[in-house]
């Protein structure tokens, strides 16, 4: 499922970073992409793995949209005085995949998990943060399919771009290796702070996973 060319920038550039995000919302691939079609914004990822697995595409990974958010305070508290420069640079050498998945997750009055948007949420896998995770204490699993499909996916993109499989992500924080511009696989919480972003999450199996890449 194809966005049309005037929702991605159809220009090549080398690559040498995949930024893993999720979406906060259900397991649909053709809703986010639907989603990313109803507005003039080139805001996309060339990748989204919907719910049971399956790998979409939304565009050729040669090329790129704008997926990170970079804010400029992050880039100076880092030590760049680069902004502009830096933000476009980042989008333009990176690969974006967006799994679908609820991400954080609360209980309203009857006892129901819901997302941030109030959705209320059915046969859902929990992972619990005793001591949080960016906002939440609980976040919707990433699924043993979804897991397999990004493994896949990552494994292939790192062989066709030359992308180090060494785990960079660390703590799931802000990263001066990712906002560097290092080569290599992070998530969105490398470029984003806790009060901003929470993809992905810090699950054990996914970690497991990405640790094992090599």
């Amino acid at each position: 499922m194809q966005l049309p060319e005037d929702q991605y920038h159809k220009a090549e550039f080398p690559k040498n970073q995949i930024v893993l995000h999720h979406t906060a919302s259900g397991p649909s691939a053709e809703g986010v992409i639907n989603y990313w079609k109803s507005d003039k914004d080139r805001i996309a990822t060339a990748f989204v793995i919907d719910g049971d697995g399956d790998i979409y595409q939304a565009f050729s990974s040669k090329y790129y949209a704008a997926h990170l958010g970079v804010s400029a305070s992050a880039i100076k508290a880092l030590g760049f005085a680069d902004y502009g420069k830096r933000c476009d640079l980042l989008h333009k050498a990176s690969i974006g995949i967006e799994i679908c998945n609820w991400g954080g997750l609360t209980k309203d009055a009857k006892g129901r998990w819901v997302s941030y948007a109030g959705a209320v949420i059915k046969d859902c896998d929990i992972e619990f943060y005793p001591n949080g995770f960016r906002g939440y204490h609980a976040y919707q699993k990433y699924s043993p399919a979804i897991l397999a499909a990004t493994k896949e996916l990552l494994l292939y993109l790192c062989d066709k771009y030359g992308i180090s499989k060494e785990y960079k992500i660390g703590d799931f924080s802000v990263s001066k290796r990712a906002i560097g511009g290092e080569n290599g696989i992070f998530t969105h919480t490398n470029y984003r702070p806790a009060s901003d972003k929470q993809d992905l999450h810090p699950q054990p199996e996914l970690i497991e996973m990405l640790k094992n890449l090599k």
